[in-house]
């Protein structure tokens, strides 16, 4: 009976929702500009950060505002041109299945975009958000293709 009863307060964690993370929110610091393609990604990274709302405390920086560029230094995000960025308790890179990312940069569905195609997803964000010891103790910055072609990008 007792066995029964913990298989039934599991599975009523699992259906209250994902991103559980004890009684300590995650602070969480999304980098964005306020321009079309970043708030594309923008638009999805909330709809992510909506599900977990009551577990994370989210704060928003606009890359071009002069006022955040110290935040952005302190955090080892670029020192150039970048459009979106995600930082989870001071920390943008993860291993996930032995590969590591970093949430800096286009998420993969924007692939095409131009020079600045990251190497994360929406499911990365989510996966990291569930399960935050997939951070790395050292952040690392995406090493960015060179453009061949232009690409109409306007971030």
């Amino acid at each position: 009976m007792m066995r029964f009863r913990l298989i039934i307060i599991v599975f009523m964690m699992m259906m209250m929702g994902n991103c559980l993370s004890g009684n300590d929110k995650m602070m969480i610091s999304v980098f964005y500009k306020d321009r079309n393609p970043s708030q594309q990604v923008l638009e999805k990274i909330n709809h992510v950060l909506e599900e977990c709302k009551d577990t994370l405390q989210v704060t928003y920086y606009l890359i071009d505002d002069q006022s955040n560029s110290d935040v952005i230094a302190d955090l080892g995000l670029p020192s150039t041109h970048f459009p979106v960025a995600v930082v989870i308790n001071g920390k943008f890179t993860a291993k996930i299945d032995n590969k590591v990312i970093s949430f800096v940069h286009f998420p993969l569905f924007m692939k095409g975009i131009g020079r600045h195609e990251g190497n994360w997803s929406i499911d990365d964000l989510k996966e990291v958000l569930n399960d935050s010891s997939l951070l790395v103790e050292d952040n690392v910055l995406p090493v960015l293709e060179e453009e061949t072609t232009s690409s109409g990008c306007d971030d």
